[in-house]
């Protein structure tokens, strides 16, 4: 039995160091949103997509152990949690503290990136929707409805009040 928690530790703690390195890329991310560096965005994106796939595997693997663990406790594979086990085999009760450590804050700071790509989406709409004209006015005038169908081109100024 030690030699399946301790695979299952062993595979938690690789996991863990991936995270790790999402998180520093998610730090870096979050500068390079900050100061607008679309090229640095880019290369860390595909190093994260890198990192995501050798977790997959991890992941499929811990399934294994998983699934192992369900047979031993007679649960579902769906039901078991590293909280549950970290119960039942206190050698795996620090590497569950760091996981959640790390998910944490990795969680955090994705957040905070979603929001600085959704408030850059925006800004970039806003500017579109500026430049072409393409405003949603809250008052109309009717004179204007024929006009509009004869003007073609952007206007930068509108002179109509």
């Amino acid at each position: 039995m030690a030699e399946y928690v301790a695979g299952l530790e062993n595979n938690l703690r690789q996991q863990i160091a991936f995270y790790r390195q999402l998180t520093e890329l998610e730090q870096e991310k979050q500068k390079a949103l900050v100061d607008n560096v679309i090229e640095k965005i880019e290369s860390i994106t595909a190093q994260e997509e890198k990192i995501l796939l050798e977790v997959g595997q991890l992941e499929e693997e811990r399934l294994y152990w998983a699934d192992f663990f369900g047979r031993e406790t007679n649960k579902n594979i769906e039901d078991i949690t590293l909280a549950d086990l970290s119960s039942s085999f206190p050698a795996l009760q620090s590497v569950r503290l760091e996981l959640e450590s790390v998910i944490g804050e990795l969680k955090s700071l994705h957040e905070v990136n979603t929001q600085l790509l959704e408030n850059a989406v925006k800004l970039v709409n806003f500017t579109v929707r500026l430049l072409t004209n393409d405003r949603q006015a809250t008052y109309s005038n009717p004179g204007d409805k024929a006009n509009k169908s004869h003007q073609t081109g952007v206007k930068i100024i509108d002179k109509s009040i």
